[in-house]
């Protein structure tokens, strides 16, 4: 059987009139991507956010007229992209294709479904890629990944601020960390964590909950990778969560923001601050 996809130009404010051509026009899937590379984080309970420009690509078995679906997008006065006719395939996998086995540091890598790491001192975490949570492929996460991969050491009580996927509480315990407690706003951020945690082995070492029920002092290291505006409100809360001599690592930070999210840690001591593709994040270290 040979499938057909048809990818259409869109933004925010034409996303319901796009999706709605595509479901009246009998596709059997619709797939939204960012078209210009500009991430999302840390979306509030209950909101879906959207890509200010999008690509929409719809799906369709071999007997639907395509021609028929070319002026129906016409009439809409809607842009056409590219139209592509596939071989049977299985559909729920074939959009993993496009991710491989990252490494982080020395040790670290993250692994999707079907992929194999076969360096002999690696430290494998797997995870697939998702449509609301990190996965590695950010410049803020992977800032984290490569911090915690040289710093993370055997016996620590870890704290992953903002947890998303879980990724860093689970890279952390896979290093070596003791045990983790993840938190986040949004209930779906907290399943997924337990669910990749369960994935990797190691959620009898971790516990998730919700920010109000954030511990005091108590914790080696502190991650917080989310935004500068909620990193600098959230200042007080996280460094007081932070044992003495214990460590933080604050992401999610743009170049520009930087000496504005340091003023507000700072009774912390800077350690050292690490640069990717725009982004920043920076390590402190509380006074013992």
């Amino acid at each position: 059987m040979e499938w057909k996809t048809v990818a259409v130009a869109g933004t925010t404010h034409t996303l319901s009139m796009i999706e709605g051509l595509f479901w009246g026009s009998a596709a059997v899937s619709v797939t939204v991507m960012d078209a210009e590379d500009q991430p999302i984080y840390e979306p509030g309970p209950g909101e879906e956010p959207v890509w200010e420009n999008v690509v929409v690509t719809g799906l369709y078995a071999e007997d639907v007229d395509i021609a028929m679906v070319r002026e129906q997008f016409a009439t809409a006065a809607v842009e056409i992209l590219f139209v592509e006719v596939f071989g049977d395939r299985i559909w729920e996998r074939e959009w993993l294709t496009r991710f491989h086995p990252m490494q982080f540091g020395q040790r670290l890598w993250v692994c999707p479904s079907g992929r194999e790491v076969t360096a002999a001192d690696a430290i494998v975490l797997q995870l697939d890629p998702g449509l609301a949570f990190g996965t590695g492929t950010h410049a803020t996460t992977r800032l984290c990944l490569q911090w915690l991969d040289a710093n993370v050491i055997a016996g620590q009580q870890v704290l992953d601020f903002g947890c998303g996927s879980g990724i860093l509480g689970i890279a952390a315990l896979l290093l070596g960390a003791d045990q983790v407690r993840a938190i986040d706003n949004d209930p779906q951020a907290l399943v997924a964590t337990l669910d990749n945690a369960t994935r990797n082995q190691v959620h009898e070492r971790l516990q998730v909950s919700m920010p109000e029920t954030l511990p005091a002092a108590g914790y080696d290291i502190v991650v917080a990778n989310i935004l500068a505006q909620p990193l600098i409100e959230l200042a007080e809360p996280i460094m007081a969560s932070i044992k003495p001599g214990g460590h933080l690592l604050l992401s999610g930070i743009m170049v520009g923001q930087k000496e504005w999210v340091k003023q507000a840690y700072a009774a912390l001591e800077f350690v050292v601050d690490a640069e990717l593709d725009g982004w920043v994040s920076i390590a402190a270290k509380k006074s013992a």
